[in-house]
């Protein structure tokens, strides 16, 4: 009970920081909605393997929340690195506060913003035209939160591993450039040919993107759906407690 509430007293003012700086939440809510407002309807035209028939923004929507998730999330390990050349953590450390809470704390946080994204993004996408499928929809979300965790919990145990934001700018570029390519993220892999077919199959983020489009079309059945919470919940399970060690180590 004492780290549950330790933990929620940090997540409200890691929440509260974040709010507060308008400047990026009107960065972080506006760039998807850009990408769906300039980027879907291009692909009103757009027909072959994959694409089905239910309009593009059933396909490339569940497909931008991913891209939200994935980019909300790795790079929040450079406000890690901020806090410690600040010194924030260093008075920290000198409380009875485990830094568990605090990455708990942090976690929550992300996990609350990139929910927000994603609700501003699936009420512009209903009003571009998306068919909103709840039960599908909600499911889809909590793979987001779940999406959201594994980038920002490897983030921050990143950023505790190399202690440098150009590196960890680097490597997350590094890392997340080509997920987002072989991930069928903005187009089905099914349009691309075979060898880069096999390549996603080692690409987690393929399999959430393939459970999210299942689920906002309303397919809850369909075997990519559990394929993708059970890769994603695996390797949530992982990193979470890769960077629980470093955090009990000292982040100072």
């Amino acid at each position: 009970m004492i780290l549950l509430r330790t933990s929620g007293v940090l997540y409200r003012f890691a929440l509260h920081q974040a709010v507060n700086n308008r400047a990026w939440i009107m960065l972080g809510l506006g760039q998807p909605v850009m990408w769906l407002v300039l980027f879907g309807p291009l692909l009103e035209s757009l027909s072959g393997p994959g694409m089905g028939h239910s309009g593009q923004f059933e396909m490339f929507v569940p497909g931008l929340l991913m891209m939200v998730a994935l980019f909300g999330s790795t790079f929040m390990g450079l406000g890690l690195l901020a806090d410690l050349r600040a010194g924030f953590l260093e008075r920290l450390a000198v409380t009875p506060v485990s830094p568990v809470c605090l990455l708990i704390g942090w976690l929550l946080r992300d996990v609350t913003l990139l929910t927000a994204q994603a609700l501003l993004l699936l009420g512009v996408g209903a009003a571009m035209g998306l068919h909103i499928h709840l039960a599908g929809t909600a499911l889809a979300l909590s793979l987001v939160a779940l999406v959201g965790v594994l980038g920002a919990g490897a983030s921050y145990a990143l950023a505790l591993v190399v202690r440098d934001e150009n590196t960890l700018a680097g490597a997350v570029n590094f890392v997340t450039m080509p997920m987002t390519l072989v991930s069928g993220l903005l187009l089905p892999v099914a349009l691309a040919p075979g060898w880069l077919r096999m390549l996603a199959q080692a690409n987690p983020l393929y399999y959430a993107v393939e459970a999210a489009r299942s689920l906002m079309a309303g397919h809850l059945t369909d075997a990519a759906v559990p394929t993708g919470f059970a890769v994603i919940g695996a390797l949530v399970i992982t990193i979470v407690w890769w960077a629980v060690s470093l955090f009990r180590r000292g982040v100072v």
